[in-house]
């Protein structure tokens, strides 16, 4: 029987839905990981429901968590995807423990692939501090893969996405910036785009040669508000991503562009999201369909939008649907292809 493929999740956690490592666990589990979370959060619920309680923990007790890892030789990982971590003395020790992990697997001839998830807000949102900022870029150019979604794109390199072709700009300019040979903004839609019926995800991956491969897929937009689709790409990017390039080291010479490990994990990765999306929403309409009825047979009208009330049900009952997604995250329907037409 074959070593069983580990991973180390860094993110946060909570009790109540899917968020961080709590996105991340099941469905690595269901794809054959074996899974060790170090949770940066301990919190009750993701704070879009706007109250919760718990913890951030400090970078000492990250230190500590790993320290204790390490003294039990319990750190001989395949891949470390690192999510949402609280303040820029517990990014900075995040970046020292990861490279302490890789130097140790070096040493014993074991690559271990990071795949870094730049946290750090949405929806022309900052959610971390501003010091947080230099701190992950002093990390950047150790990754194997970056996974920013578009505020995060556009903080990075500086540019707004008015046009599609800005998209693809801020791939060069990240590139040139950190030199992560991989690169996917994970979903962006520009400026310029009113109808807002479909959004983009874009990727840079350096071929074999030393030259750039960039590529885009085009994703329908499902209205729905959703919380840990971030965390969910990661955390599959990093199996689907690990898959495809360890297979390729042992391919002599190019392969196609559309072989190209980065191009295959990404289009597998965006089949399950969107999958669970799907589910996701499928399972809001109903809920919304059942509690109008429940309304207008009991004659007590549901909450109002906008009042504490309604979103901690919208919340509660918009968190992704892991569960009634395995078959799609085992196995996915791969419908929507990369595109090579960049200008």
């Amino acid at each position: 029987m074959a070593d069983a493929k580990r991973i180390l999740a860094v993110s946060s956690h909570v009790v109540h839905g899917y968020v961080g490592n709590r996105a991340s666990t099941l469905p690595l589990q269901l794809l054959h990981w074996d899974v060790d979370v170090l949770n940066t959060v301990s919190f009750s619920n993701h704070t879009g429901y706007t109250q919760w309680r718990g913890d951030r923990h400090s970078a000492q007790h990250i230190r500590d968590i790993y320290t204790g890892l390490k003294m039990n030789t319990l750190t001989d990982y395949d891949v470390v995807v690192t999510g949402y971590i609280p303040g820029a003395e517990a990014v900075r020790e995040v970046g020292a423990v990861v490279q302490e992990l890789r130097r140790d697997n070096a040493e014993l001839g074991r690559e271990v692939v990071w795949i870094l998830d730049p946290v750090m807000g949405d929806e022309e949102k900052l959610y971390v501090a501003p010091d947080v900022i230099p701190v992950y870029e002093s990390l950047l150019p150790l990754a194997t893969v970056i996974t920013p979604n578009q505020f995060e794109a556009e903080l990075l390199s500086g540019i707004k996405f008015h046009r599609e072709p800005d998209i693809m700009k801020a791939l060069g300019i990240l590139y040139d910036k950190f030199g992560t040979p991989n690169i996917v903004i994970s979903s962006a839609v520009a400026a310029d785009d009113t109808k807002k019926e479909e959004f983009v995800c874009a990727g840079q991956t350096v071929r074999k040669d030393g030259s750039l491969c960039r590529f885009y897929l085009r994703l329908p937009f499902i209205n729905a508000y959703f919380t840990g689709t971030g965390d969910l790409f990661a955390s599959l990017m990093s199996d689907r991503f690990w898959t495809y390039y360890t297979a390729a080291k042992s391919v002599a010479g190019e392969v196609p562009d559309a072989e190209l490990p980065l191009v295959r994990a990404v289009e597998d990765v965006s089949a399950v999201v969107q999958a669970v999306l799907r589910n996701t929403a499928d399972e809001v309409g109903k809920y919304n369909i059942r509690e109008d009825k429940r309304a207008a047979e009991t004659g007590i009208p549901r909450p109002q939008p906008g009042t504490k009330e309604r979103r901690i049900r919208d919340m509660k009952f918009g968190e992704l649907r892991l569960i009634q997604s395995q078959d799609k995250i085992r196995v996915p329907d791969v419908v929507a292809k990369a595109r090579f037409d960049v200008a």
